[in-house]
């Protein structure tokens, strides 16, 4: 994953310097039971602090500058059989790749 990677470099850009991390997790899960605690703040979709209903106890602020936008791939092996979950992600990219290459208003 290329997270780290990805957040260092916009705070960069942003002016932030020797930014250091105290805690890395892969689990939005445990990033939410610590910003829980009011002594935590975290880089995260802010879509799932409404999914995980958290509005009214956790704050999300948008991060609008710079502006972030990286180009994604999805790799399966080619096989004639394939797992239900891997042909429903195959079926789902396929469906909306031509809506992200275009965007929203189809240009």
């Amino acid at each position: 994953m290329q997270n780290r990677r990805i957040i260092d470099g916009l705070l960069r850009a942003a002016g932030a310097e020797d930014v250091a991390p105290t805690l890395e997790s892969n689990s939005m899960i445990v990033l939410f039971s610590h910003i829980r605690t009011h002594q935590w703040a975290s880089v995260m979709p802010a879509m799932l602090v409404d999914t995980l209903g958290l509005a009214d106890t956790i704050r999300a602020i948008p991060i609008v500058e710079p502006a972030a936008i990286h180009t994604i791939g999805l790799v399966v092996p080619n096989r004639e059989v394939m797992t239900p979950l891997s042909a429903a992600l195959i079926a789902e990219a396929l469906q909306i790749a031509p809506i992200l290459e275009t965007g929203p208003t189809g240009r």
